[in-house]
């Protein structure tokens, strides 16, 4: 049979209440302290183990006299634990993080008291969220985006060939070994063999294409170049670096003609179905930027116009997933190295905006489905389930096991798209002339 805990008789004040933390003062009275002590030092003696007694059977005032530190540690721990629980549940508190207990006043036999700091979630009350007057940009195409995306596709089609040309110019791509060194140390991660460069496209630091125009072939070159004084690496910002060049290839784009034979290598009949195709794809691009731009000027008016404190702890756990998303796109480009710290704390002041926005962004969300009844039902989850089973019929133990196991972000996403949909339906949209 379940036991059930008999409440504590303890006196809670509020100390201090801010719109994402409260402090409580929390008084457990002698009373009960002696009461636990007496429960922990039977509970100790039970086991307890002393020289010319039998386990169990040593005297209570051998046991006190012995097991002091032991019984005290554990009637503090109770209590503590019991009354911090009890006081959460009896003032509804939904705790964003562990709450920390400070102050502890403790003797045996005297009153406990200790103060419990809650980090909570904001009381918020969304305003302002029907009737945002927002422009939708034109979904057009035109015939000069067909043109430009058609140029791409021959670009991402080209191949490359050796140049007749004698020196290095902006049109060409060069293989090439470089070595940097900064005061005369070398580089980490600055350098490379048979490194493939685009004279034309431009580099994260600048200068060092321009510094190989006129380089001929097999031709040894020092480039200078100046990192950025807002580089990524703070030891690095604002430095010059040299960087000792081979030049090894030189070699130019060479274009595939825009015909029916060119269709056929992409996989349609012919150009003009290629056309059509590509029409068909910037339609669909373009529909989705434009909608994605409403709904960004959507959020941003909210965020304008309802300004709160959000829980620190959220923030950071955000500018957390943020900030690593970031650093392993860097270092997939090769332009950090993995445990660069300095890197990491530019990243984090730069992105902490944006991961305090996320956050009060999701609180709003979550009020504006609160106060239109939009929060998903069993219902949506099972349709959302259903897609995902008949989509993909293979795959129906892994789907299961998702949905059961991730209820709570399933019902999130659920819920976001619900009150965005709302928020359109009310905005005042303004389409963009063409």
């Amino acid at each position: 049979m379940e036991t059930i805990e008999k409440p504590l008789p303890t006196k809670t004040k509020v100390l201090k209440e801010e719109p994402c933390e409260i402090t409580l003062s929390v008084e457990i009275p002698k009373e009960e302290v002696t009461r636990e002590t007496d429960t922990v030092f039977q509970q100790i003696q039970a086991r307890a183990s002393l020289p010319g007694f039998r386990t169990g059977k040593a005297p209570m005032d051998l046991v006190r006299k012995n097991f002091v530190e032991r019984a005290r540690q554990t009637v503090l721990e109770n209590l503590v634990s019991r009354a911090a629980g009890q006081v959460l549940r009896e003032r509804k508190l939904k705790t964003i993080d562990t709450p920390r207990v400070e102050k502890i006043e403790f003797e045996m036999g005297k009153p406990l008291s200790f103060t419990l700091r809650v980090e909570k979630d904001p009381e918020v009350k969304a305003k302002d969220y029907k009737g945002i007057k927002v422009t939708k940009p034109s979904t057009a195409v035109t015939e000069d985006m067909v043109s430009k995306t058609l140029e791409e596709l021959r670009e991402r089609n080209a191949s490359l060939t050796a140049s007749t040309a004698a020196q290095i110019g902006k049109n060409h791509f060069v293989v090439i070994d470089f070595e940097g060194k900064i005061e005369g140390k070398p580089l980490p991660g600055g350098s490379a063999k048979n490194y493939l460069l685009d004279m034309n496209t431009p580099q994260t630091i600048a200068g060092f294409s321009d510094g190989l125009l006129g380089a001929a072939l097999a031709e040894q070159r020092a480039v200078t170049v100046t990192f950025p004084a807002d580089y990524t690496r703070k030891e690095w910002a604002g430095k010059q670096a040299v960087f000792d060049v081979s030049v090894k290839e030189i070699k130019e784009k060479k274009l595939p003609a825009l015909d029916d034979e060119f269709a056929k290598d992409l996989g349609l009949a012919s150009l003009t179905d290629l056309k059509q195709k590509v029409r068909e794809n910037l339609e669909k691009e373009e529909t989705a930027k434009a909608d994605k731009e409403v709904e960004e000027q959507i959020y941003q008016y909210l965020l304008d116009h309802n300004a709160f404190a959000v829980p620190p702890t959220l923030v950071e756990e955000r500018l957390r997933v943020l900030t690593q998303r970031t650093m392993a796109g860097l270092q997939r480009q090769g332009l950090i190295q993995p445990g660069d710290k300095q890197a990491e704390t530019t990243l984090r002041d730069r992105t902490r905006p944006q991961a305090e926005k996320d956050v009060r962004l999701s609180y709003l969300l979550k009020a504006i489905a609160g106060q239109e009844k939009l929060e998903p039902t069993d219902a949506d989850v099972e349709v959302l389930k259903k897609k995902a089973l008949d989509e993909n019929k293979d795959q129906a133990a892994s789907i299961e096991k998702y949905f059961a196991e991730r209820d709570s972000s399933v019902r999130a996403s659920l819920m976001e798209g619900k009150v965005l949909e709302f928020l359109k339906n009310n905005a005042k949209i303004k389409t963009a002339k063409d």
